[in-house]
């Protein structure tokens, strides 16, 4: 009898299950100029002294300080300059007491000389140098070894090499290093999956797990294998999977993980392997399994793109970092909730982004891929907690090794193309958060948002000032002119609706006689709406003027739009903010957005 979700197991001893059975990693010879991210196997114990000899660290004379004790500003000390040494030449000087020796930085320290004048501190005058300045024995020296000493360990196992440990291999001469390899296999199940970048026949989607889950794979330091779209049939799959477990360390397999008739994962499981245990206490993350095939662990993800990073994430990248000899615990940041958050009383891992130190939900369900982008990491709610307060402390595991970019301006409002360019022009420099004007000032009087970017007509609250303002030509966009003429008839692409603009295009079309347009989709974005037309998806929209020229498409023009930018009070003065206003200020005066931009 299959098991389904009769009894489901906590989160904790999922975590604990899979982390005994961890996968078996293995140790390869990696050349140095591929070992950026690979995890080291062995310590590395320097073979040599670096630097390998001593050497000058600064421009000036090699010299026995002892020469120098009465060197003064107003009575130098004059000493022979006997010579000269070149940088990564053996010095053919030797300096006896009352010499000297011109050395530059770096260049090997003669025989005899213990100290270096600086060149500022002495003059050559001939065959003389004056000193001006005394120096002390060692000084302006870098002793042979002093960095790197021979027989010294200078990287231990499970070091994740990034570049600063990849210079100091190069510095140790090391050709190809030791590293700890895993090999894990990614595939996705599911008939109305493909590839991305075939044509979408109906009822199908791309293929989105697969790539997503290999990129967080590799993120832990492992080596994703990819083995494409599984069959939803019952052989086809199982030999899949006996090639993934004759080819890979760790097997991991989203989709067809639920109880349904046509979900056969764990059937497929417990007929050729062990199947360990079938669902999860958790949200999202539910139909989790795990299980042994061929002795190899297998782990079956839940199929919404946001509940399988979530589930990897809890308990797969724990189980890689591990076998690799790392943390069990991936990057984190501290912050503090931005509002209040309502959960169900379960176990709950809920997406969150990250604004500074707030933290902010973005969770819009575990199939959106909105979530998914706007994720950086997730927050841990234990079971039976139902309501966390606004400034509720909070760490945030993070779905990236690497700490969100703390420095971008985060916009929340309507979308703008103005401020798309922006973004376009100066990576990282805008985050744009697509969100109706309620939503924008929660996010702004939270903190979340830095700037809200909404109507003129909608009024500016309490705390927020006016920084900017600028006029958009707004009006319907269309491919054929004729369009416009039965437009009550006719597939239309609206707002979505938090957006001040969906009321304005239902006014527009209103004041036209039509009360029940046919609306056959709805965007967030001006661009999204000329696409829509221009793809023939609809056969007219509302938007900016630039969205319909930079897609070939026919304007109408109906009104002259204002839109502003606000900002709390207390962050007027940010260098950021600044930036944007100046930025915004040229492009108006004409010149280009990536003029503005780089400004």
């Amino acid at each position: 009898m299959p098991k389904e979700f009769h009894s489901l197991i906590h989160l904790d001893e999922a975590k604990s299950i899979v982390l005994q059975h961890l996968p078996a990693a293995h140790t390869a010879r990696v050349p140095l100029s591929q070992a950026a991210g690979s995890i080291l196997a062995e310590k590395i114990v320097s073979t040599i002294d670096v630097p390998g000899f001593s050497r000058a660290s600064m421009d000036g004379f090699a010299v026995q300080a002892e020469d120098t004790i009465e060197a003064r500003e107003d009575r130098p000390v004059s000493l022979s300059l006997v010579g000269r040494v070149s940088m990564g030449r053996l010095p053919e000087v030797e300096i006896s007491s009352g010499e000297a020796a011109e050395v530059s930085t770096g260049s090997m320290i003669p025989p005899g000389a213990d100290a270096v004048v600086m060149i500022e501190h002495s003059q050559a005058a001939g065959e003389k140098v004056l000193v001006r300045r005394p120096v002390y024995a060692s000084e302006n020296i870098q002793a042979a070894g002093s960095d790197i000493s021979f027989g010294e360990t200078v990287l231990f196992p499970g070091t994740l090499l990034q570049p600063r440990e990849i210079g100091v291999l190069a510095a140790l001469g090391c050709q190809e290093i030791p590293a700890r390899m895993l090999k894990v296999g990614v595939a996705s199940t599911g008939d109305e999956l493909i590839p991305p970048g075939k044509a979408l026949a109906a009822g199908q989607i791309y293929d989105i797990n697969t790539y997503t889950i290999a990129a967080a794979v590799a993120d832990c330091g492992a080596e994703a294998l990819h083995y494409g779209i599984l069959p939803d049939e019952k052989q086809a799959m199982a030999g899949a999977l006996h090639k993934m477990a004759g080819e890979c360390d760790l097997i991991l397999v989203s989709g067809s993980t639920s109880a349904g008739a046509g979900d056969m994962i764990y059937r497929v499981l417990e007929e050729m392997g062990e199947l360990i245990f079938h669902g999860v206490n958790l949200k999202p993350g539910k139909p989790t399994i795990f299980g042994l095939i061929e002795g190899k662990p297998c782990l079956g993800l839940p199929g919404y793109p946001t509940s399988a990073l979530t589930v990897f994430s809890c308990l797969a990248a724990p189980a890689i970092r591990a076998a690799l000899g790392r943390s069990h615990r991936g990057k984190s940041a501290p912050g503090r909730l931005a509002g209040p958050v309502r959960t169900e009383g379960r176990r709950q891992m809920l997406a969150v982004g990250l604004s500074g130190d707030l933290v902010y939900p973005v969770d819009k369900g575990s199939g959106s891929i909105t979530t998914l982008a706007g994720a950086d990491g997730i927050i841990d709610i234990p079971a039976g907690v139902e309501y966390l307060e606004e400034g509720t402390p909070v760490s945030v595991e993070l779905f990236a090794e690497k700490e969100p970019d703390s420095e971008a301006l985060i916009v929340a409002g309507e979308n703008s193309i103005l401020l798309e360019k922006q973004a376009e022009s100066r990576p990282g420099f805008l985050r744009l958060l697509n969100a109706g004007p309620i939503q924008a000032r929660i996010y702004l009087e939270e903190g979340v948002a830095d700037l809200a970017c909404v109507w003129s007509q909608d009024r500016p609250w309490q705390g927020a000032e006016i920084i900017w303002s600028g006029e958009r030509e707004m009006g319907l966009l269309f491919r054929e002119q004729e369009a416009l003429s039965h437009l009550a008839d006719r597939p239309l692409v609206g707002w979505k609706r938090d957006s001040s603009l969906k009321s304005a295009f239902e006014a527009v079309l209103k004041e036209r006689g039509i009360d029940s347009p046919r609306f056959v989709r709805s965007a967030k974005t001006h661009r999204a709406v000329a696409a829509a037309v221009a793809s023939g998806r609809a056969d007219a929209g509302y938007a900016e003027k630039e969205a319909a020229a930079e897609a070939g498409l026919g304007f109408e023009f109906l009104a002259r739009e204002r839109i502003i930018l606000l900002a709390r009070s207390e962050i007027l003065e940010d260098s950021r903010i600044m930036s944007l206003l100046r930025a915004l200020s040229e492009k108006e005066a004409g010149r280009s957005p990536d003029a503005a931009g780089n400004s």
